[in-house]
């Protein structure tokens, strides 16, 4: 990778560092904050904290288009930024009027942001190698800084300072803004290959099939996104009253809890990831990789043994036993090496499958799935006390082979798909 892309990707990391530390610092207490401050009910408050997330990732579609046809990705990308910063402060300046327009400015920098860094951090790989990789190190910035953003939350916010945690995500976010206008010209110019109104309009077969193989990949990412969230969800609860809430170890007793479990994920990424690039490097060694999609494939394989890990484990031990935490953390390595196949490889398919000009478009796609798969949980959820446990995840289990045969089924097609482009799959 030449000196450019590389600075390119560095600077983009640090900026995605910044808006994924803003935003998992504020949005695990976004629901306490519109209950204790606003004074909404506690379901009124789930209910516009649900919305207000599934709007910020629909909104992907409509900015990915606006950034495609109009924007360009480098001035989206500032401006999401601009508009994430001035979101956060409206929230910091505690004026209750100020609610809901902050949390407009915050889903249209969102809507902006998420396609605008898709599409530049795709734009920093020479080949699809290498735009793998750049994924795969966005993927380790945003982990880094989810670990780090609620640690410093709970830092600022001690003892309910909303103001005080609103302001440190506004300077960090600031920080974000600042880099890319001082440093804007150091990312790859991708309004270059934006089509002229020539080239929109005109859709043969190729890109016909570019275009089904997006869709069918946002489609099944409804599946990724339905058990990505389990780790905030079912596998917390059953961390909370199906897990023994200690283990020994050199014959101390050491006190676990569902918080440990899920600061475990963001450490389990973080580890498996650059495991996992040296592997790639070793296979690719001796040409044995297998395909970003095949890859895939074995990312929804992983996440649905994952989840049989836990049938087997309630209908062994009892639904309402509590078992082992190896079992739980089991589970959780599973589903870390499974989001590495199926989170930043998915975006990096999907902006090398898009047409030329359209990969903000075409990651839209994929983030509006990412709504359909918080709604999916969501109502996923309303089952885990009426279903037993052995049920419930022998159902998360069931839908990931469904969307690794159905995938495997389309792979051939994608990769040749894939090949109209010039490219290695």
């Amino acid at each position: 990778m030449s000196t450019r892309p590389t600075c390119a990707l560095t600077l983009l990391c640090v900026v995605q560092g910044c808006e994924r530390f803003a935003f998992t610092a504020t949005l695990p207490l976004f629901v306490l904050y519109l209950h204790h401050r606003h004074g909404f009910t506690e379901s009124a408050a789930l209910l516009i904290f649900g919305l207000f997330n599934a709007l910020s990732y629909v909104g992907g579609l409509p900015g990915g288009m606006l950034t495609d046809r109009k924007l360009g990705p480098t001035t989206g990308l500032l401006l999401g930024a601009a508009l994430l910063t001035l979101g956060n402060a409206l929230l910091a300046s505690d004026i209750t009027p100020l609610l809901w327009p902050a949390m407009v400015v915050l889903i249209a920098g969102h809507s902006l942001f998420r396609p605008s860094m898709a599409t530049l951090i795709g734009s920093c790989g020479t080949d699809d190698a290498q735009r793998n990789r750049s994924f795969l190190i966005q993927y380790l910035a945003i982990n880094i800084a989810g670990i780090v953003g609620p640690l410093c939350a709970e830092c600022a916010w001690a003892g309910a300072h909303w103001p005080r945690l609103f302001t440190v995500a506004t300077l960090v976010m600031l920080l974000g803004a600042l880099l890319l206008a001082m440093l804007a010209s150091r990312l790859a110019q991708a309004e270059a290959i934006r089509p002229s109104t020539h080239h929109a309009d005109h859709c043969d077969a190729h890109t016909r099939d570019r275009w089904h193989a997006v869709w069918l990949l946002s489609a099944l990412a409804v599946v990724f996104w339905l058990t990505a969230l389990q780790p905030g969800g079912s596998l917390a609860l059953f961390a909370e009253s199906n897990t023994a809430r200690s283990i020994t170890l050199n014959g101390h007793s050491v006190s676990i809890g569902p918080t440990d479990f899920a600061s475990l994920h963001g450490l389990l990424v973080i580890v498996l990831l650059p495991c996992w690039g040296l592997f790639a490097s070793w296979l690719r060694h001796y040409d044995a990789e297998p395909s970003t999609p095949l890859k895939m494939v074995w990312g929804y394989v992983l996440t649905a043994a994952a989840f049989a890990l836990l049938a087997a484990a309630s209908l062994r031990y009892g639904d309402a036993a509590r078992v082992s935490p190896a079992w739980l953390f089991g589970c959780y390595v599973l589903l870390s090496i499974a989001e590495l196949f199926l989170g930043p490889l998915t975006m990096s398919l999907v902006t090398r499958l898009a047409p030329a000009g359209r990969s903000g478009q075409a990651i839209g796609l994929w983030f509006a799935a990412g709504a359909i798969g918080n709604l999916a949980a969501g109502l996923l959820g309303l089952l885990w006390a009426r279903w037993p446990h052995h049920r419930f995840f022998a159902a998360l289990a069931a839908v990931s082979l469904l969307a690794a045969a159905v995938l495997l089924h389309w792979s051939a097609r994608i990769e040749a798909a894939l090949r109209t482009r010039g490219g290695r799959s």
